[in-house]
């Protein structure tokens, strides 16, 4: 009998501590935890391109597992806002973070494609010392992309923020576009029109083109879209019916409302 109610004691000790060992984890040890599963979702893809019977259910199965480990860590601990990741830089992982530390997105590559790259992206975001998190979501076959960086803009009614977004849609096809977010508490709007074109107000912003169009630039991922934040301007490239980016520039600037393009310099 005693040795039972040892026993009993003993579970009611490792429940009750639990959420306090998850919490206690270092940013350091969940970055490991994350280099796990993708390292595991690397092995799959490369075995469901083997033609191993079983290896793309397990590739569906830890990409899944990677979402839920996201989603528990970014709720559990404040840092998953402000690290980096280093070590996560060259496993298909890209985290995108506001100036201010209160936005976040989080993008992998899911390796379910070919040369068409499909990326899934959950964001976090902090407001009143409480933290929310928000999965993408896209249609059925479309690949997402992974988002760079965070610009963030403030008016005189709130703040709100600009996200660089790149997909890769074939060797030589990509995709570079910008989207406006805004969120309140719980409420994430994905749809925070603040972008004027000739077909009315937008959210978003991109453009096409051929990658080999500027594959002797350096930088990885090329960045083809700035965002001045003493101007309030954004910047992308006209690029030809061809694909090919050009050295002419489209300039949007925040009129206190809206980006509005600016007419070109003569």
């Amino acid at each position: 009998m005693k040795s039972t109610l040892k026993i009993f004691l003993l579970f009611i000790c490792i429940i009750a501590f639990t959420p306090n060992l998850i919490l206690a984890q270092t940013i350091e040890s969940i970055e490991n935890d994350l280099s796990i599963t993708l390292k595991r979702i690397d092995s799959f893809s490369y075995l469901s391109l083997r033609t191993d019977p079983t290896a793309f259910d397990s590739l569906i199965h830890e990409n899944s597992i990677l979402k839920e480990k996201l989603l528990r860590y970014s709720m559990s601990n404040p840092q998953m806002l402000t690290y980096e990741f280093p070590l996560l830089n060259n496993l298909g992982f890209y985290k995108a973070t506001s100036p201010d530390h209160t936005f976040c997105i989080f993008s992998w590559d899911t390796q379910t494609g070919g040369t068409m790259h499909f990326f899934e992206n959950i964001a976090v975001y902090e407001q009143y010392g409480k933290r929310y998190t928000k999965q993408f979501e896209k249609e059925e076959g479309t690949p997402g992309g992974f988002y760079t960086d965070i610009f963030q803009l403030t008016d005189e009614l709130n703040t709100f923020y600009i996200a660089h977004e790149h997909r890769i849609l074939s060797n030589s096809d990509c995709y570079q576009a910008l989207h406006t977010f805004d969120f309140e508490k719980d409420q994430f709007d994905d749809n925070f029109k603040k972008i004027k074109t000739k077909s009315g107000l937008t959210n978003t912003l991109g453009f096409s083109y051929n990658f080999f169009s500027v594959v002797d630039r350096k930088e990885r991922p090329v960045k083809l879209i700035t965002f001045n934040n003493k101007l309030n301007t954004l910047t992308i490239p006209v690029v030809t019916s061809e694909g090919q980016v050009t050295a002419k520039q489209i300039v949007y600037q925040y009129d206190g409302d809206y980006f509005v393009k600016l007419a070109p310099k003569k």
